[in-house]
């Protein structure tokens, strides 16, 4: 019971320094009118119109993405009692298996919310 109250400890402390750092550096991104690189790629690989995106919204959705992904594969890494490598390795491909899965399921979110382009004809 002791290891399962500490691991969320550590998931929620990571989540909220990953979202806080995270969600106010895309923010200032916006008021300096810089592109954000995530909010481009789910606009290009979706075919979501710019127009329609609320880039602020998408900004906390993305900071919440992010900071679940890297507070998850820290907490599942450090509960493995095994060499530094494999940790490393592991935590890797966790990465990368999240960030596919979890922005795939966002994109098609927003398809399905009305924010696609429309088919001119």
């Amino acid at each position: 019971m002791e290891y399962i109250i500490y691991d969320l400890l550590f998931f929620l402390i990571v989540f909220l320094v990953v979202f806080v750092i995270n969600y106010f550096s895309s923010v200032k991104k916006i008021k300096k009118r810089k592109k954000i690189e995530l909010v481009d790629y789910l606009v290009i690989r979706f075919k979501l119109s710019s127009r329609k995106i609320k880039a602020r919204k998408m900004v906390l959705t993305i900071s919440l993405i992010n900071a679940f992904i890297i507070s998850s594969v820290a907490t599942c890494i450090t509960m493995l009692d095994i060499s530094f490598i494999w940790q490393f390795m592991i935590g890797f491909v966790l990465v990368f298996g999240l960030i596919y899965s979890l922005y795939e399921i966002y994109g098609r979110y927003l398809v399905r919310k009305g924010y696609g382009k429309e088919d001119v004809k």
